[in-house]
């Protein structure tokens, strides 16, 4: 950064210079800190840096000139109606700025004294580089030909040069002292050892100009031309030639800073009539200096393209600018991937080197290259980026375009992946630990078009690690005739589904699709908001600001129109006589997938900003083409000994169904009400600890949407209306709290930072949106935070030995008990639950608002405790060692060994019950009677288990939110958190078939996640019909899991 005094300085300078027409005024070397450069002339006007006329409010262009030192001073003024202006030229003759004769010069300017050695070099062999050291550099370029050339001159510092003879042993030439100023600031030849004058013809020492003084400094290199080797006899500069003196950054001062920022200079001898050109490397290869380029081969699809011109150009006629607004497809410079059939142009952003320099610029692409993806499942003509130059588009400060026609390619490597992985209702989400964390995905659907590999034997169906997405009914037996159309994939970017149980994969075909560098380690994760109600494909002003848009994606024609069909919803098309739920707008529903989940990645994406690449989700007028979905609950294994593929979904209720929206029109009329839509996904928010970061992640695309600055961020909790994400500090004692509504003007700010108790680790948000529960592990403490003033509401301490994790049952108001009060479990590190019981418990109340005791069971080493999706008798699940026995309730599992157990409230006096002075004969734990439903020990787990979460393939999120009179907030109508929706009578909102165990260090294999069947027994369920025996996941390293509904 520039220095005050610095920044004083060259606005000084440049006043100075505008004022005088052009004169040359001396710099002050005092107070400069940075590097940097002042000014570049060739003593009739400043070449460096470049000037552009100021704008008025209204963006019309004034008399005033400005300088361009910044990208923002870039930005700021320059425009095609406000060209930058073009730079000064030589006089043809050998003539100084006063008109005197004399030689041609060209000088650079800097705030600090230079180090003489980082310019200029002793090596006689040099000498015909002008003893430049390779840091600048003047050469002689001529656009048509490519061909350039040093020019022959010589380089002075304070008046300083090297001398021709080398000297000493090794021989090296010395710095001699040419010319001085002297003590009337008159520029002097030095009178050499010899009676010689060589600095004679050195500006200033053969006729005076204004400011010649500032040439003798130790802050300014002078290049004089001399081809003879004597400055006596006047030279110019070559004509018919860009003049150009490029200044690199290893430019050192005294101080050893290098200069902040590359440079050229770029001047003509006369009128500049030169066209700007690509610069083309030297014979044979002769390609344009586009890099990547020339065909080389494993470029990083996440490159950038730097072009270099043969001088400096304007920005608007290379590209747009990083304004913030979507780029448009450049006429100058064209990117292009793809077979010719369905070739895609890239738009992209320009970005120059350097203020100083413009004439290397940066194209940065609006979306990434697809890659190449690993060697067993190359993309083709996919991975294959041309680079074109169009003639007659760019050009020069001058006002010259340019002539000539180029093209370059390069070919991507397989980069680090792009991901499109399926989400809710079909994804449990692993967080993964050890030496790599990372995020994996377990696919519960089987049949999407994800990244993954795209090999697929049509004789054999059905064989391990092939794509299983050519299975799915609707593509064989629709496939094009879809709207839109599907067909199997030719590549990693979407190859698809390996089937159900398997872990999703990027197009590296890495199953760790989140990983180092985008985070450092990995916490806790939840999911808010779906992502369609941010970034999705309606028109702009709405949906897609740039490169994109349908009409019939606007969220007006969207609605909602489910029916309550037992368990689950379905679209009410489908079902006209149920009970019929319907919403105009709002976000895509959990419970809902997309067909196919996920849609496949297209080319160009739907929409350049927001980037939404991938294809929308079957559309509802495919119905209207007499094509039901056949994608429906079935056999989702197949079986491998008879080649017979899967068939069908693993859910046992229908959650896939055809509702997006219509194909693009331009009419109103051809626009069907639909229900799903891109962008798929929720927002995933995550813990980097070691970053003290929540990432804010698309659970879809897997790509960072935010990073939000959280102190020794612990553990997550998310409100039932999806409003706010609490955050513990465990080493600060406070609970954070972020505005995570994407309608709100505060979205991803924090709101409040609230106090608690020592150590904060576990948290939850009571169903009903009523408390917050935070366990205070340091001081055996409980904070419970109002949700309507997120303020510390009390603070229990009875019966609590360092607190850990806590789960919440919602209100019994017609359920359970029907006691209407909710319940909170505390479990501590002693491998006890305490329990609280809500109020009111003023006059006439009928709870306590403390813990009323604790569970009679004791969990050896607990690791985690949450509620039972699916039994509203307040049912818990418990991961901890040592099975206990079903009656006894006592530990039978040897200690060590993995287990979970199924905990309810199995009876109890039922309804409220008032305190008063009978309520003091009530038994401890108010006559509720816990009991153990099921205990699971290493019988059925392949080891100690530390997480729990359950599928949400079956839930009733469409439904509006639980709420009672104590809830805080209006209900939010669709996606709640709540456990428990009203649907008649009450009922869970989430039913799941299967339970997942996180299980990092099993007895054998490599660790990963049991599944347990939830029907009947509660036995492991086999997950690998390839291989023989129980299988469970293979996900080493896994500690976390999370699903839609995870408290």
């Amino acid at each position: 950064m520039r220095s005050p005094n610095a920044t004083l300085l060259v606005s000084a300078l440049l006043v100075g210079v505008l004022a005088g027409c052009g004169g040359i005024i001396s710099s002050s070397e005092s107070g400069a800190q940075a590097m940097s450069l002042v000014r570049v002339s060739n003593g009739f006007g400043e070449i460096l840096p470049h000037k552009v006329q100021a704008l008025d409010s209204n963006g019309v262009p004034t008399a005033q000139v400005v300088a361009i030192r910044s990208d923002a001073d870039l930005l700021a003024y320059t425009r095609s109606s406000n060209p930058i202006l073009s730079t000064p030229v030589f006089d043809p003759g050998t003539f100084l700025p006063s008109g005197a004769p004399g030689n041609h010069f060209i000088y650079a300017t800097f705030t600090s004294p230079v180090d003489v050695s980082s310019v200029l070099t002793s090596a006689p062999g040099q000498l015909q580089n002008n003893s430049f050291a390779g840091s600048i550099l003047v050469t002689a370029h001529d656009p048509f030909t490519g061909v350039s050339s040093v020019i022959s001159g010589r380089a002075f510092i304070d008046g300083r040069t090297m001398g021709a003879e080398p000297v000493g042993a090794p021989p090296e030439l010395p710095l001699e002292q040419w010319v001085t100023l002297d003590g009337a600031g008159s520029t002097v030849a030095v009178v050499q050892g010899d009676g010689s004058t060589p600095g004679l013809g050195f500006p200033g020492t053969q006729g005076v100009f204004t400011g010649q003084h500032e040439l003798i400094s130790t802050s300014t290199l002078v290049f004089v031309v001399d081809s003879d080797g004597d400055l006596a006899t006047h030279e110019a500069f070559p004509s018919g030639v860009q003049v150009r003196m490029e200044i690199k950054t290893s430019v050192l001062s005294k101080a050893g800073r290098p200069l902040d920022f590359q440079a050229l200079a770029s001047t003509t001898v006369g009128a500049d009539t030169l066209a700007p050109e690509v610069l083309f490397s030297p014979p044979p290869q002769a390609f344009p200096r586009i890099s990547p380029g020339g065909g080389e081969l494993g470029v990083d699809p996440l490159t950038t393209i730097r072009v270099e011109f043969s001088e400096p150009v304007q920005p608007w006629s290379v590209g747009d600018l990083l304004t913030g607004t979507v780029p448009t497809l450049s006429t100058a410079l064209v990117v292009r991937f793809g077979p010719t059939t369905s070739t895609v142009h890239v738009p992209f952003h320009v970005k120059p080197i350097s203020p100083y320099d413009l004439s290397v610029w940066d194209l940065i692409p609006a979306f990434n290259f697809p890659g190449s993806g690993p060697p067993q499942a190359e993309c083709g003509t996919f991975n294959r980026v041309d680079v074109d130059i169009n003639a007659g588009q760019t050009t020069d400060l001058a006002g010259n375009i340019n002539q000539l026609a180029g093209t370059t390619f390069f070919i991507t490597g397989e980069g680090p992946g792009i991901a499109n992985i399926p989400v809710t209702p079909d994804a449990i989400y692993l967080g993964r630990t050890g030496g790599s964390p990372g995020i994996s995905v377990i696919d519960l659907n089987g049949f999407g078009q994800g990244t993954g590999n795209p090999t697929f034997d049509p004789v054999n169906p059905i064989l391990e690690g092939n794509t299983n997405f050519p299975n799915n009914p609707n593509v064989i037996f629709y496939g094009g005739t879809m709207l839109p159309p599907l067909a199997p994939g030719t590549c990693t970017v979407d190859g698809g589904s390996r089937g159900v149980f398997t872990l999703a994969t990027d197009s590296s075909l890495n199953d760790l699709i989140v990983r180092a560098p985008i985070i450092q380690s990995l916490g806790d994760m939840m999911l808010g908001w779906s992502l369609d109600v941010a970034f999705n494909n309606a028109p702009a002003p709405f949906g897609c600001q740039g490169q994109g848009g349908n009409l019939c994606a606007t969220t007006g024609f969207k609605v909602i129109a489910t029916v309550i069909d037992g368990s689950t919803l379905s679209p009410a098309a489908l079902n006209p006589n149920g009970t019929q739920i319907l919403i105009d707008g709002g976000p895509n529903l959990v419970g809902w997938s997309p067909h196919p989940n996920p849609p496949p990645l297209v080319f160009p994406p739907l929409c350049v900003s927001p980037y939404i690449g991938g294809q929308e989700p079957t559309s509802v007028d495919t119905l209207a083409l007499f094509l039901p979905n056949l994608l429906v609950p079935g056999d989702p294994f197949g079986d491998p000994a008879t080649g017979v593929p899967p068939s069908g979904l693993l859910a046992t209720n229908a959650n896939v169904f055809f509702q997006g929206p219509s194909l693009p029109s331009t009419q109103i009329a051809a626009c069907a009400t639909y229900g799903l839509r891109q962008q798929i996904g929720q927002f995933l928010y995550l813990i980097d600890r070691a970053r003290n970061e929540v990432v804010v992640l698309n659970s879809n695309r897997m790509t960072v949407i935010d990073r939000i600055e959280v102190p020794d961020p612990t553990s997550l909790a998310i409100g039932s209306n999806l409003d706010l994400l609490a955050i513990t500090s465990q080493s600060v004692g406070a609970v954070t709290f972020i505005d995570i509504d994407p309608s709100s003007s505060s979205f991803h700010q924090v709101l409040k930072v609230t106090t608690v108790g020592q150590s904060p680790r576990g948290i939850a948000w009571e169903p009903g949106n009523e408390d917050i529960f935070v366990c205070n592990e340091a001081d055996d403490s409980v904070s419970i935070l109002s949700a309507f003033s997120l303020n510390l509401r009390k603070t229990v301490i009875s019966s609590l030995e360092r607190p850990f994790e806590v789960a919440i049952t919602p209100r019994q108001t017609t359920f359970g008990l029907a006691r209407n009060v909710y319940f909170a479990y505390i479990l501590g590190r002693n491998g006890r639950i305490s329990v609280f019981e809500s109020g009111p418990n003023g006059v006439n109340g009928w709870g306590y608002d403390d813990v009323v005791g604790s569970m009679p069971m004791t969990f050896n080493n607990p690791k985690t405790i949450q509620v039972d999706p699916i039994d509203l008798r307040s049912g818990l699940w418990v991961v901890h060692e040592g099975r206990l026995d079903q009656g006894s309730q006592q530990l039978v599992g040897a200690p060590g060994e993995g287990a979970l157990s199924n905990i309810v409230a199995e009876t109890g006096t039922p309804g409220q019950i008032i305190l008063s002075s009978i309520s003091l004969l009530i038994p401890q734990l108010r006559d509720i009677h816990y009991s153990i439903k099921v205990s699971i020990g290493e019988e059925r787990l392949t080891g100690v288990p530390v997480d729990i979460a359950f599928d949400n393939l079956t839930n009733l999120g469409g439904i509006v939110n639980w709420v009672t009179s104590y809830s805080a907030g209006s209900p939010v109508p669709l996606n709640g958190k709540a456990i428990v929706r009203q649907a008649g009578a009450a009922q869970p909102t989430n039913r799941p078939r299967f339970a997942f165990a996180a299980v990092p260090n099993p007895t054998q294999g490599l660790g990963g996640v049991d599944v347990i069947l939830l029907d009947g027994a509660f036995l492991r369920y086999d997950t690998n019909v390839f291989q023989p025996g129980i299988q469970s996941i293979e996900a080493p390293h896994t500690n976390i899991l999370m699903d839609y509904f995870r408290q």
